[in-house]
């Protein structure tokens, strides 16, 4: 089975210990949580929960301040809610990247009573940041040794194999631990990562990322991952709408700008599109991919010289972004530049043989300057290394058609209609409608 892997920041294990109320909130509920904290003071729990939460919206130093304010209270200093705020402290760290924190926190649960287990699973959730598989697999060993069914390093476990390349150990992983744990949302949101990325398991993936959403309604990731599985087809508008409802739960969530971005644009509202692609670039101006958001807008909005400036841009933070000279080629493309955009759509293939965009992109450029065997050759590439990339076939309709070959045109586009990926269905039919018969 092949995929295509997508590692766009840390995602973080949404379950919660399975002694602890479980509380999926995030920006739609930190007030009513804010307000428990403050009318009990002195409650651990309350703001443990309210802790957890600031995390889960993206707030960590807040969550680290209420966390400490609940260890330092009676309740937070032994049983089960001081192990669930270590550990809750502990991804907290993980969630700014702080693995020399996030372990010491760790070993804090292991000091408690009953801690060992979950100390390894939280040990194994820390190496995962930094994508350490074989030291994360090394913890969840030891947590789950003697049979001992922990959810929390079985789904660390299965993790750890994906980040190993290991996608049926991953699949065996996950699925044991929703066995264990069917209501909780982190094995499902992890195995619908991978079976999304699958080839042939798309929809296995999307089924386990809606279960995942509909367990955790408010999490910013579950959120997230189904947009990303849903957002190169007809779902376009549902995976829209999942992103407004992420970057709602997480203001600072750059990477949902930016695909929140890429989407709107596609589906043409270029208001709202300029709304996202600004709110990545202010969370995170030093990203390539809110630099390539901002410059796909103006592209979209004729601006082709702000385009090349944003790509321009994005190739200082990373020389060897395919996408940045993706964009740089189609804004030389938009100013008539023909030459020097296939320069660049050539350098964008170059760097990322795992995406289309170049060569159809290419096409359709070459199509656009009334060079169609030019575009014909880009297509055919594009088709035969993706042949059921939906918009390669458009582009080689087009391209045929330009060379007066109907037959073929009409095949390629019957061929557009049945693949994968978004393209104007009314607009080919009326394509074929209008070909000489």
């Amino acid at each position: 089975m092949q995929r295509t892997r997508f590692f766009s920041g840390l995602v973080l294990p949404l379950v919660l210990l399975a002694f602890v109320p479980v509380a999926h909130a995030q920006e739609t509920t930190l007030d009513s949580l804010r307000a428990a904290a403050k009318a009990a003071p002195t409650d651990a729990a309350a703001a443990l929960a309210l802790g957890r939460a600031l995390r889960r919206a993206g707030h960590e130093q807040d969550a680290l301040i209420e966390l400490r304010r609940a260890f330092a209270m009676p309740g937070g200093r032994t049983g089960d809610v001081a192990l669930a705020l270590h550990w809750e402290i502990a991804r907290t760290h993980m969630a700014v990247r702080d693995f020399g924190m996030a372990m010491v926190s760790c070993r804090v649960v292991g000091a408690l009573p009953s801690g060992a287990t979950a100390s390894h699973a939280c040990a194994a959730e820390a190496h995962l940041v930094w994508q350490r598989g074989s030291e994360a697999l090394a913890e969840t060993a030891l947590a789950l040794a003697k049979g001992t069914k922990s959810y929390e390093a079985k789904v660390a476990e299965g993790r750890a194999h994906d980040v190993s390349l290991d996608d049926k150990k991953a699949e065996t992983s996950l699925k044991e631990a929703i066995q264990w744990k069917p209501d909780a949302p982190d094995a499902h949101l992890h195995l619908g990562k991978i079976l999304a990325h699958l080839q042939g398991r798309r929809d296995d993936g999307v089924a386990e990322l809606r279960k995942a959403v509909q367990l955790d309604p408010n999490g910013p990731e579950g959120l997230y991952e189904l947009a990303i599985a849903l957002a190169g087809d007809a779902s376009r508008a549902e995976a829209a709408q999942l992103l407004e409802r992420a970057t709602r739960e997480r203001p600072g969530f750059a990477d949902a700008w930016v695909k929140l971005a890429q989407i709107d644009i596609e589906l043409g509202k270029f208001a709202d599109a300029k709304r996202a692609a600004d709110a990545a670039l202010r969370l995170a101006p030093q990203d390539v991919g809110a630099q390539i958001a901002a410059g796909r807008v103006a592209l979209a909005e004729g601006r082709a010289d702000d385009a090349i400036k944003a790509a321009e841009a994005a190739l200082k933070l990373v020389t060897n972004s395919a996408k940045a000279k993706l964009l740089l080629a189609d804004a030389y493309a938009k100013k008539g530049e023909i030459d020097l955009a296939l320069e660049h759509y050539q350098a964008a293939w170059g760097l990322d043989h795992a995406d289309p965009s170049a060569l159809v992109h290419a096409a359709v450029a070459c199509h656009a300057a009334g060079r169609d065997t030019s575009a014909k050759a880009f297509a055919l590439r594009a088709t035969q290394d993706f042949p059921n990339w939906a918009p390669a076939w458009a582009a080689l309709g087009d391209a045929l058609v330009g060379q007066k070959e109907p037959v073929a045109a009409k095949a390629a586009y019957e061929k557009a209609l049945k693949g994968e990926g978004p393209i104007d269905k009314p607009s080919i039919e009326r394509k074929i409608a209008a070909l000489p018969k």
